[in-house]
């Protein structure tokens, strides 16, 4: 499955790459580092679309760029992000063991017949993806940092 990568840095034009240790910024790996699923950023995606980050083609748009970066460099935004993923992560602490996400709706091979997808995670899974994501959060609002989010 493709994830979303969130690092901290100040970096205005990154230069990403990745290996079988994480993400390597400008020849140095980057720690810490959070992993997300992208089907478990989909479900969260309306409530990302409340903070602002800049865009590889300069523009400062809501939400985060699924394919590309996104820098979140204001200290609002990076604090709600936090709040955001907090909420998140209450919520999910609450379900059962095994947790199933509707997905994306789809359609039968050859057929009108449309279905949502269901995601299956483990909650363990889910928490501590966020749980990471969080660590990131933080340091980057204590370092006065940005967190800067790759896409698939």
């Amino acid at each position: 499955m493709p994830n979303h990568d969130f690092i901290v840095g100040l970096e205005v034009n990154p230069d990403f790459t990745w290996n079988e240790k994480g993400i390597v910024l400008n020849g140095i790996k980057v720690t810490p580092h959070a992993s997300i699923d992208d089907e478990l950023i989909s479900y969260i995606s309306d409530t990302l679309d409340w903070i602002k980050g800049w865009y590889p083609n300069g523009a400062y748009e809501k939400g985060l760029d699924r394919y590309g970066y996104t820098i979140i460099k204001e200290e609002e935004n990076i604090r709600k992000f936090k709040d955001i993923i907090i909420s998140w992560r209450n919520l999910f602490i609450n379900g059962p063991e095994v947790i199933i996400l509707t997905g994306n709706y789809g359609w039968e091979i050859e057929s009108t017949k449309g279905y949502y997808e269901k995601n299956v995670f483990k909650k363990k899974d889910i928490i501590d993806q966020l749980s990471n994501l969080l660590t990131v959060i933080e340091k980057a609002i204590n370092t006065k940092n940005y967190v800067i989010h790759c896409g698939i």
